[in-house]
């Protein structure tokens, strides 16, 4: 089963509300599942209070099914669970998914428009035609629904495509950076990579985790090939007992200005009160990123579209005058 991000958003605020007035994790189930939740979390609440029956830990029988709890959630739920913060933990993943609901609606109100646009110009494209070259009315309609039919597969195989390359980029170097220099897509990615990073790095610090185990757990969280490679070489120089500033500062997976504060206030021990800015600054990033991103894409589709229709204009006059040529 998996979850929209608005679904999301309104479970955990309602966890962490229950958890903040001082119900155990197990009450704030019982309490939620008396709300009439939607099949899916009502299912995944009651698996949860099996698994914690059964001794398991919080993040453990939340993340039970990979589908609808992500490694990040998980990420944050366990460090919350371990450092005894866990309302807090909570609201962070309420937030993020506030933010990612937001950017999907806004998406999906502006594509409206210009997907009705294509589907008008391409009627009014085989319409011109028919009555151009006669034939029967049933004929179009057959060929022009072979063409939605087409199109709508196209557009799925680049969703998918685009899945797929996203999720590559998670653990390629080489890819994640090609992506980040794609105008608009790369600059959303990076804030939201950031902000992903951030959260969980502060969530984890709070409570009290190993350095080592930290980064790696953000590293994960980021889904950012060249965070986890960076990770990696922070590993290696924790286990000597290193600063890790250097670290983020050579790398280059990191925001410049974002690395010389990580450096700053590993020095001065206020990596804290830094984190928790950096989170804010990064997850308002994401949320312009990602508008930025709906307001500029149904533009481009219709550009696209119009330059469609008007060829199909320009060619339907191009045919008629080359057929009043033929009288002369």
């Amino acid at each position: 089963m998996s979850f929209s991000s608005a679904q999301k958003q309104l479970f955990y605020t309602e966890i962490a509300k229950l958890l903040e007035a001082g119900f155990g994790i197990r009450e704030a189930a019982r309490v939620m599942l008396d709300t009439r939740l939607p099949a899916g979390q009502t299912a995944l609440l009651k698996a949860m209070d099996a698994d914690l029956e059964a001794g398991k830990s919080i993040a453990d029988a939340f993340a039970r099914d990979p589908k609808a709890i992500t490694g990040m959630e998980r990420s944050i739920i366990a460090a919350g669970e371990r450092g005894g913060r866990l309302a807090p933990a909570f609201q962070h993943l309420a937030d993020y998914f506030e933010m990612l609901a937001k950017a999907r609606k806004e998406a999906a109100v502006a594509m409206v428009y210009p997907l009705v646009m294509l589907h008008l110009g391409i009627f009014v494209s085989f319409l011109v035609k028919h009555f151009q070259g006669g034939g029967e009315f049933s004929e179009m309609l057959l060929k022009l629904a072979a063409t939605l039919l087409a199109l709508y597969i196209i557009l799925f195989l680049a969703w998918l495509g685009i899945k797929a390359v996203l999720n590559a980029a998670a653990n390629n170097p080489s890819l994640d950076l090609l992506i980040q220099r794609i105008p608009l897509v790369g600059g959303a990615r990076r804030a939201m990579v950031m902000a992903r990073f951030t959260k969980v790095y502060h969530t984890a610090l709070l409570a009290g985790l190993p350095m080592r185990e930290t980064a790696q757990t953000a590293a994960d969280a980021s889904r950012s090939g060249n965070i986890k490679k960076a990770a990696a070489m922070m590993t290696e120089v924790l286990k000597d007992g290193g600063a890790l500033g250097p670290i983020f500062m050579s790398s280059g997976a990191f925001p410049s200005a974002f690395a010389r504060s990580y450096a700053t206030a590993e020095e001065s021990g206020s990596l804290d009160k830094d984190l928790a800015r950096w989170e804010k600054v990064y997850q308002d990033d994401a949320a312009r990123g990602t508008q930025t991103l709906a307001n500029w894409l149904p533009k481009i589709a219709y550009f696209i579209i119009l330059l469609y229709i008007a060829s199909t204009i320009i060619s339907s006059y191009a045919n008629m005058y080359s057929g009043l040529e033929g009288f002369e």
